[in-house]
């Protein structure tokens, strides 16, 4: 399995249905379909920058057991968390959004609740072993 084959298996066990991997320039989850599509940086081994740092780090200040998980963990279950809340971000201000930077980003309602979603998810024991299975993968893959 390759890389991008790890993160579509353990997206669509946190989706619980089958995805479609887009290989853009960044992580996202492309809400124009109603299948999901997650977005996934072409070059996977791209260096952290501050915004991912901050993520990181908010998404850990919500929710400590996160500090057990990798970045990359983290990351897709916040874009799968974009998912199942489309309404928040397809009816949120387009001006407000783009103006938001840093930490403001991660206050907008459509990153809340997809943070959200992703620290809900991990609260299930179950999913936690699903997704250090992930890591393992993913990891032993790089």
């Amino acid at each position: 399995m390759t890389r991008f084959e790890i993160i579509q298996w353990f997206a669509e066990q946190a989706i619980g249905a089958p995805i479609i991997i887009e290989k853009r320039d960044e992580w996202g989850m492309n809400i124009a379909y109603s299948k999901p599509h997650l977005c996934v940086p072409t070059n996977l081994d791209y260096e952290l920058d501050e915004l991912d740092i901050m993520f990181r780090d908010n998404f850990i200040s919500r929710c400590p057991l996160a500090a057990d998980f990798a970045d990359v963990t983290l990351t897709i279950l916040h874009e799968v968390g974009h998912h199942f809340h489309r309404e928040e971000y397809i009816f949120m201000n387009l001006k407000k959004y783009e103006a938001a930077k840093g930490l403001d980003h991660f206050n907008l309602e459509c990153e809340m609740v997809a943070t959200n979603w992703a620290i809900d998810w991990l609260q299930d024991p179950e999913h936690r072993k699903i997704a250090k299975q992930f890591e393992h993968d993913y990891f032993s893959h790089a």
